[in-house]
């Protein structure tokens, strides 16, 4: 099993990756003061998380979801059968929901806590109506919206073009330290920085609403291929 962890002053960031049919990264943060888990955007195999989080001498209290599709809730009602654990969701996302447990609900600039430690939600929508991003100190869980040097399609149910432009510029203002973690691992590299992304994700470099338009639609229909590593500027703007 691929591991990464990352321990910082209040918390440990635990992140496993290829979990599942879709090979999905599934991102635990540990609270080290009150011994409390959150578990996103969870699916595949509930027991190896409840379990993992039990060896570690912690509880599991709350799910954090970044959107509604199936590969990154497929375990939420299992794990809230044998935790009560609390659900938390981007208001927009209800509607879309496919789970039998009752969220709660968070927008744009909230911050939510699992025991001492904050994350900030910030809405991005795009890949779906209503999809959040948890930013934690140092570190920004952004689910399907952003990838390394890529980012979500916009092909479901609420999915929208225009909005994942406008949730890019979002992401922009982040700062450059900050470290992406991903709902897969599709780039070129796991561990990255948003400095990084932003010298080299097409989806960051693209400052124009209707090049980002082309450039999104171009690649789902196959004219654009899908990147996986750094782009420039130039080979950008070649391809549109």
């Amino acid at each position: 099993m691929d591991i990464g962890t990352f321990k910082e002053k209040t918390y440990t960031l635990e992140i496993l990756y290829h979990i599942g049919a879709l090979e999905d990264s599934i991102h635990f943060v540990f609270d080290h003061s009150t011994k409390t888990c959150a578990i996103v955007d969870p699916a595949w195999d509930a027991p190896l998380f409840i379990q993992r989080i039990h060896d570690k001498g912690y509880t599991l209290t709350d799910i954090w979801l970044t959107h509604w599709h199936f590969d990154h809730t497929n375990a939420v009602d299992e794990i809230v059968e044998a935790t009560g654990a609390k659900i938390t969701v981007g208001v927009n996302e209800v509607p879309y929901l496919q789970i039998d447990s009752l969220p709660e609900t968070v927008e744009n600039n909230d911050t939510v806590f699992i025991g001492n430690t904050p994350a900030k939600i910030i809405n991005t929508p795009g890949h779906s109506a209503g999809g959040i991003c948890y930013l934690l100190d140092g570190h920004i869980i952004t689910g399907d919206t952003l990838f390394v040097y890529g980012a979500g399609h916009c092909s479901l149910s609420g999915g929208n073009i225009n909005e994942l432009f406008h949730s890019m510029q979002k992401l922009k203002r982040i700062d450059d330290d900050v470290m992406l973690h991903c709902g897969h691992d599709y780039g070129a590299k796991v561990n990255t920085t948003m400095g990084e992304q932003k010298q080299g994700n097409a989806f960051l470099l693209l400052d124009n609403e209707a090049d980002f338009v082309n450039y999104v639609n171009g690649m789902q229909q196959g004219k654009i291929p899908y990147p996986e590593d750094a782009l420039t500027q130039a080979e950008i703007k070649a391809m549109l």
